[in-house]
C-alpha cells in the first residue's frame, strides 16, 4: 500500500477508535457454557433454576468490567479491517471506466437507444413544465406576500410573518413542481418499471436541490436585503455569495449521490460502486469545506449581530466557529468512511444533514435573539417570551433531525450500553429543562402582564403622578402588591422541583436528600427564631392587608413610602431620600398614612378687633372658590370649611379650618388653601395678626432726648424677644423725669 492510503489510515484512526469504544465498553469476560454432559444428570427443575440463573447473569457478563487488553485488541482488529477492506476498494478503480457503459447496457436492455432517448426527452419535459408552474405559483405568492407585508404592521412581527411566508411559499412550490413533474410524467410515458424508478430517482434529487435552494433563499434573501427582513445578519454580498455556494454544492453533490443511486437500482453494486460513493463523498466534504471556509468573515459577522453587547461566550464562537467548522466535513467524511470499511451502511446523508443543521442552527439562534432583543426594548413581553423559549428549543429540534440523519433510535440505544442510558438520561434531563423554561416564561408573561394592567389601572384613576405625593399618597393594589411575591415564590417553587427531578433523573435518591433537608430546615428555624419571626409577621402582614406598594408609613423608628417587599423585610423611602430596610418582626404598630382619606386642619390669627363673622363668611367663600378650581375640585372628599375661634393668645383670635381629601393630595390643596386665604383677606382689607411689642414713653420737655434713647432701647429688646418666637407680653416703660 502506497503513502497516499497510510496518511488517510493514520488521519482517520481517531475517528475509528471513537467508533469502537462502545464496543470496547462491553467486552467482558463471560462464563464457559456447560456441556451435554454436565447437564444430561440434572433433573428439570435444576435445568430451569440453571436455565433462569443463566438469563440474570448474561447481561451482567455484557457489562463486565472493561479489559484493556480486548480494547487494544479490539482496536487492532478494526484497524486491521479497515486496511484491508479499504485496499479491496481502491483496488477496483481502474472498473470505473466501464461504469458508465454498464449503466447504459441495463437501462437498454430489451430496447433500443431510441425508447431511452425519447424517456429522456419525455422526463425533461415533464421537469420543464413542472418548473413553470412551480415558478408561476412562486411569483403569484411572492406578490400577494409582498402586499399583505405593506399592508401589516410594522416590527418584528411583520418580520417574523414575511420569514414564515416565504418558507411556506417555498416549499409549496417544491410540492407542485413535484405534483406537475409527475402527473405530466404518467401522462406522456408508457408503463416501464426502470423509467418509473429513474424517473423517481433523479425527480427526487430535483425536488430536494429545489428545497435547499429556498430554505437558503428564504434566510439569506440575496435579492431582498434593503427591505430588512434577512434572517441572517450579513451583507449584501456576503449574503449572495453564501446562498450561490451552498446552492451549487448542493446541487452537485444531491445529483452525484443520486447518481449512484440509480447504479445499484440498476443492479451495479460491489466493491466498484462502494468506491464510487467513496468519491463522490470525498468530492461533497471538499466542496462543503471550501463554502465553509469562504464564508468565515459572514459567519463570524451573524454570530456578534446576536447581541448588541457580545459577551465573552459569543466574542469567543465569533472567532472559533467560522474556522473550526470547515474543518468538519471533512472529519465527518472520515468517520463514515471507516464505518463504511468496518461493514455499516454508507451514512453520507447523515453527515451532510449534520452540515445541515451545524450551519443553520447559530443563524438562527442569532436572529432569534436580535428578534428578543428588539422585543423586549419595546417592551412585548410575549414576543420576548416566545424568541427566548425559541432559542432554547433550538438544540430540542435539532437532536431528532440529527438522529433521523444517522439512523438512530434513542429508546433501542437506552436499554443496551452504559452509553444509551447516559442518552436516555440526558434527553430527559433536557426534556425537564425545556418544560420548565418554557413554563417559567408562561408564569413571568402572565404575571408580568398583569401586573401592567394594575399599573394602568392606577394611573388611569390617580394619574402618572400619584406615587410622587409628598406623604400619603394613594398605594397600588392588593393585587399588585403581591404579585411580585407571587412571582419570586413560584420561581422558588419550580426551580426546587426541577432540581429535585433532575437529581432523580441522574440516579440520585432524593427521599434521604428531601428528609435531611427537612431536619436542616428544623435546625435554622430553632437557630434564626428572628428570621422566622420576620417571616412569619410579614405573612400575617400581608394576608390582613396592613400596607401596599407606594403607601406611606409610619412604624416607630423610621417613616416613608413602600417601595419594595420581601419575604422578611420592606424597604421605606423617607420623603427626604433615606432608603430604611425595616424587618417585620422589629415592627409593632403602623401607621398607614395612604388609606382611604386624609384631613388637613389649617390655622389663622386674625387680630382683636376683627369682625369674627365676617371672617366665617369669607372663608366659606373661600371653600367654594376652591371647590371650583380645575387642578384639586376631583381630590375633595368635604369641602374646605371653618370651625370658628378655638383658641386666643396674645396677638388675635385662633381661627381653624380644615378640609377631607384623597391620600396625598392634601399638600397640594393646603398650597391652594394658603393662597386663596391671602388673597381674599387682603381684598376686604383684614389683617393677619402678628407677634408685636408695645411700648409707652411718658416723657417731659426738658428730657425728650433722654426719651428718644430708652424707646430705642426698648424697642431693640422687644425685636429680640419676638425674634425667639416667644410670647412677648405688653411692656410699659417709664423714664423718669
Amino acid at each position: 500500500m502506497g503513502v497516499p492510503k497510510r496518511f488517510l489510515f493514520a488521519l482517520l484512526s481517531i475517528a475509528m477508535l471513537a467508533l469502537a469504544a462502545p464496543v470496547m465498553a462491553q467486552t467482558a469476560e463471560t462464563p464457559a457454557p456447560r456441556t451435554a454432559a454436565d447437564i444430561a444428570p440434572l433433573s428439570d427443575e435444576e435445568v430451569r433454576r440453571l436455565l433462569l440463573e443463566r438469563l440474570v447473569e448474561e447481561p451482567k457478563a455484557k457489562r463486565g468490567v472493561f479489559n484493556p487488553a480486548n480494547a487494544a485488541y479490539l482496536f487492532q482488529r478494526s484497524f486491521s479491517t479497515v486496511r484491508t477492506r479499504a485496499g479491496e476498494v481502491f483496488g477496483t478503480f481502474p472498473e470505473l471506466a466501464a461504469l458508465p457503459a454498464e449503466w447504459w447496457k441495463r437501462m437498454t436492455k430489451g430496447r433500443d437507444g431510441q425508447a431511452f432517448g425519447k424517456f429522456l426527452i419525455i422526463f425533461a419535459l415533464s421537469v420543464v413544465i413542472g418548473g413553470l408552474g412551480a415558478y408561476r405559483l412562486r411569483e403569484r405568492l411572492l406578490r400577494s406576500g409582498k402586499t399583505s407585508l405593506r399592508e401589516s404592521p410594522a416590527g418584528q412581527p411583520g418580520r417574523v410573518v414575511w420569514f414564515l411566508g416565504l418558507l411556506f411559499g417555498e416549499m409549496l412550490v417544491v410540492v407542485a413542481l413535484g405534483a406537475i413533474a409527475t402527473l405530466v410524467f404518467f401522462l406522456l410515458v408508457p408503463p416501464d418499471g426502470r423509467d418509473r424508478t429513474l424517473f423517481f430517482f433523479f425527480l427526487a434529487a430535483i425536488l430536494i436541490v429545489t428545497a435547499i435552494i429556498g430554505i437558503s433563499r428564504t434566510i439569506f434573501s440575496p435579492g431582498n436585503g434593503e427591505s430588512g427582513h434577512r434572517v441572517a445578519a450579513m451583507t449584501d454580498a456576503q449574503a449572495a455569495r453564501l446562498h450561490r455556494s451552498i446552492s451549487g454544492t448542493a446541487a452537485i453533490s444531491v445529483f452525484a449521490f443520486f447518481s449512484c443511486a440509480s447504479f445499484s437500482a440498476v443492479g451495479i453494486g460491489g466493491d466498484v460502486h462502494e468506491l464510487l460513493l467513496v468519491l463522490v463523498g470525498a468530492m461533497t466534504a471538499i466542496l462543503l469545506s471550501a463554502t465553509l471556509w469562504g464564508s468565515r468573515a459572514a459567519i463570524a459577522t451573524d454570530i456578534l449581530a446576536g447581541s448588541p453587547q457580545p459577551g465573552t461566550v459569543r466574542r469567543l464562537a465569533a472567532r472559533v466557529w467560522p474556522s473550526a467548522f470547515p474543518l468538519l466535513p471533512l472529519i465527518l467524511y472520515a468517520i463514515v468512511l471507516i464505518d463504511t470499511f468496518l461493514g455499516g451502511g454508507p451514512l453520507y446523508g447523515g453527515a451532510l444533514v449534520t452540515i445541515f443543521v451545524l450551519l443553520m442552527a447559530p443563524i438562527m439562534e442569532s436572529a432569534l435573539s436580535r428578534m428578543a432583543h428588539r422585543l423586549s426594548e419595546r417592551g412585548e413581553a410575549m414576543g420576548t417570551a416566545i424568541a427566548r423559549v425559541g432559542r432554547f428549543a433550538l438544540p430540542a429540534l435539532a437532536v431528532p433531525i440529527l438522529a433521523a440523519g444517522w439512523r438512530l433510535d434513542f429508546f433501542a440505544m437506552t436499554n443496551e450500553s452504559l452509553g444509551g442510558r447516559i442518552a436516555q438520561t440526558a434527553v430527559a434531563v433536557a426534556i425537564t429543562l425545556f418544560i420548565a423554561y418554557t413554563l417559567w416564561q408562561a408564569i413571568r408573561i402572565a404575571i408580568d402582564m398583569q401586573i401592567e394592567k394594575e399599573d394602568a389601572a392606577f394611573i388611569a384613576v390617580h394619574g402618572a403622578d400619584a406615587m410622587d405625593a409628598e406623604q400619603g399618597g394613594a398605594g397600588l393594589s392588593r393585587a399588585r402588591t403581591l404579585l411580585p411575591l407571587a412571582k419570586r415564590a413560584l420561581m422558588i417553587v419550580l426551580g426546587a422541583a426541577v432540581l429535585l427531578i433532575v437529581l432523580s433523573e441522574i440516579g440520585v435518591n432524593t427521599g434521604p436528600l428531601l428528609a435531611g433537608a427537612g431536619v436542616v430546615g428544623l435546625a435554622v428555624g430553632f437557630g434564626s427564631q428572628t428570621l422566622v419571626r420576620d417571616i412569619v409577621t410579614g405573612f400575617f402582614f400581608l394576608m390582613e392587608d396592613a400596607f401596599r406598594l407606594g403607601e406611606y408609613l409610619d412604624v416607630g423608628s423610621v417613616k416613608g413610602t413602600v417601595e419594595q417587599i420581601s419575604i422578611r423585610s420592606m424597604k421605606l423611602r423617607h420623603h427626604r431620600g433615606a432608603l430604611n430596610t425595616v424587618p417585620f418582626g422589629s415592627v409593632d404598630v403602623i401607621q398607614n398614612f395612604s388609606r382611604d382619606w386624609a384631613i388637613m386642619k389649617l390655622r389663622i390669627r386674625v387680630p382683636f378687633e376683627t369682625d369674627l363673622n365676617k371672617v366665617r363668611k369669607l372663608l366659606k367663600k373661600v371653600g367654594q372658590e376652591m371647590m371650583n378650581e380645575e387642578a384639586i375640585r376631583d381630590d375633595f372628599l368635604q369641602p374646605f370649611k371653618a370651625q370658628g375661634a378655638v383658641e386666643v393668645d396674645d396677638y388675635g383670635f385662633v381661627i381653624s379650618t380644615k378640609f377631607m381629601c384623597k391620600p396625598g393630595k392634601q399638600f397640594m390643596i393646603r398650597r391652594f388653601a394658603f393662597q386663596a386665604m391671602q388673597d381674599a383677606f387682603e381684598a376686604e382689607s383684614i389683617p393677619f395678626a402678628k407677634p408685636q411689642v408695645r411700648v409707652i414713653v411718658e416723657t417731659t420737655d426738658d428730657a425728650e432726648e433722654r426719651a428718644g434713647d430708652a424707646l430705642g432701647a426698648a424697642a431693640g429688646a422687644g425685636a429680640a424677644l419676638v425674634s425667639r418666637e416667644a410670647p412677648v407680653p405688653k411692656q410699659t416703660g417709664a423714664v423718669p423725669g
